[in-house]
């Protein structure tokens, strides 16, 4: 009865935009199950609108919904934005099922995430297109350009595979699409980052320090490593989970240290205190977290600690606002991306991290039938189903930052003719999207804007008509 009066005011707010200046909040019923014929269930999805430069009858560009609450820069500001302007386009945002407040279920129990994948998603989007164009643009031939960046970006290229029909070109913006389990590449990609911007000594103090605190992990000086580090559980070197779960709550820190500023001087500074006169390599690495944590009287680094944010199955929840609960799903049940660090020995992190790690974590929080062979099943499904990094697809365009390590899980290289990508020197996840700033953009990212803009333009006119009198 709730989840019914929940769709009933969110279907009642969809029958008038909610106005905020020229951005508008509206909601799209649309099928919680679009395969199953038995079940007639609905639910509402929410989306924007941002009509300011829009022509009578003209494109449609779609910010594609990624695996968190929906967001709306992009269709307010920003590269698509400006080519919105140029090409009189309507610009709308969607909210990915299960994320912010588009709900199809009461909650987030694991029996209730059967809907949570990327089909479903794709069959949103269709039937939410299809609906615009009868609705805002009276236009069955409108033209329709995706955009997405990471999960969505994945979603805008199985789309444009999956519906070609329905959507004229997509731009795809660091957009992982290949599905990977044990993703060593992605710390591979941090080693990388750490020896060219920071230091080949950089690299050597924390690949050392890692084999190091692993190696009194397995000597048992549990007092040691937990005083040293201000745990504020008491380090059990008997467990191995909680051992792990230590090593990867470092390897994150310095994960978010070197990408969360999006500055290539982040990774330059880190290294710089890495690289100050001690005595060891691991009290470099601690005097570093030192650092970090200043202002926290102990840290959080236990396995239990660790999934606290994927446990909580109430959709009010911080952490499942946050989208914790449901991006890990996905990982579990079609992505990966998991970081692990036993598959590869070209990176620093330690190499205690293997996929039997992140199996106990899908296992704790969705339950036991999420076993190795379950998820690497579903994941090769993902791979099968969209072709993994050669995707069968044209009118498409991925780009990608040289710095982010997702990269390695997007196309770098042109998959045809009419499918290019660019990879963007010396930058973060996707560079591209803010507005062309021809002072302080690097050429390399200058072209690359250019070379979307051009595209999308191509992709509206190339078998346009004209109307004859």
């Amino acid at each position: 009865m709730k989840r019914f009066l929940a769709i009933l005011v969110a279907f009642a707010i969809g029958c008038s935009d909610v106005a905020h200046g020229m951005l508008r909040e509206s909601w799209f019923e649309t099928r919680v199950d679009h395969f199953n014929p038995r079940n007639q269930d609905k639910f509402a999805m929410r989306y924007y609108i941002n009509d300011e430069h829009a022509y009578a009858r003209g494109p449609i560009f779609i910010v594609v919904g990624a695996a968190e609450p929906i967001q709306t820069r992009w269709i307010t500001e920003g590269l698509f934005y400006d080519i919105a302007y140029l090409e009189g386009a309507y610009l709308f945002a969607n909210e990915l099922r299960y994320f912010g407040y588009s709900r199809p279920v009461e909650n987030a129990e694991t029996e209730n995430l059967d809907f949570l994948n990327a089909d479903q998603a794709l069959a949103d989007l269709a039937e939410w297109i299809t609906y615009l164009k009868e609705t805002y643009t009276y236009n069955p031939n409108a033209k329709v350009i995706l955009m997405g960046t990471a999960y969505g970006g994945a979603l805008a290229t199985w789309f444009r595979q999956k519906y070609p029909h329905l959507v004229d070109g997509v731009w795809v913006s660091s957009g992982a699409i290949e599905a990977d389990f044990a993703f060593a590449g992605y710390n591979e990609a941090l080693g990388e980052s750490i020896r060219q911007y920071g230091s080949d000594a950089c690299y050597s103090t924390i690949w050392s320090g890692f084999r190091v605190a692993q190696n009194m992990a397995h000597l048992g000086l549990a007092e040691l490593l937990s005083t040293e580090f201000h745990l504020c559980e008491p380090l059990d070197t008997d467990n191995d989970l909680d051992v792990r779960a230590f090593l990867l709550g470092l390897r994150d820190d310095i994960e978010f240290e070197m990408l969360h500023l999006r500055n290539i001087n982040s990774i330059r500074e880190m290294c710089v205190e890495m690289e100050q006169q001690r005595d060891s390599s691991l009290n470099a690495l601690i005097d570093w977290f030192a650092r970090e944590h200043q202002y926290e009287q102990c840290v959080h680094l236990n396995f239990d600690r660790y999934m606290e944010r994927f446990l909580e199955t109430d959709f009010n929840a911080a952490n499942l606002q946050a989208g914790h609960r449901q991006r890990l799903y996905l990982q579990c049940t079609e992505e990966g991306f998991f970081p692990t660090t036993s598959e590869s020995e070209e990176q620093p992190f330690g190499n205690m991290i293997g996929p039997d790690f992140f199996v106990k974590v899908c296992q704790r929080a969705f339950g036991e039938w999420l076993t190795e062979d379950v998820i690497f099943k579903q994941l090769k499904s993902t791979n099968t189903r969209f072709g993994g990094l050669q995707p069968a697809i044209e009118r498409a365009h991925f780009t990608n930052g040289g710095i982010d390590p997702y990269r390695v899980s997007s196309p770098l290289e042109d998959l045809n003719p009419k499918a290019p990508a660019t990879l963007i020197p010396d930058t973060f996840v996707s560079p591209d999207l803010d507005s062309i700033d021809y002072e302080n953009d690097s050429e390399e990212l200058i072209a690359a804007k250019e070379r979307t803009r051009t595209l999308i333009d191509t992709w509206i006119f190339e078998d346009f008509e004209p109307i004859h009198a």
